[in-house]
């Protein structure tokens, strides 16, 4: 187990790290990309709710 380990923290400094510039600026296009996505979805789904019920009236 304790070789695991070395080997994790061996494999964690080849690791390239993103700046916290560059950090900020992924996890803003995550956020937006996330919620335009979910408005999509949330529009799609309310259009056929409602194309349903005036199917079924």
């Amino acid at each position: 187990m304790l070789k695991y380990f070395r080997n994790v923290a061996a494999e964690m400094k080849n690791v390239t790290w993103l700046s916290p510039d560059q950090a900020s600026k992924e996890t803003v296009t995550v956020i937006t990309v996330s919620v335009v996505f979910a408005l999509f979805l949330g529009g799609a789904d309310w259009l056929m709710q409602n194309g349903f019920n005036m199917i079924m009236k």
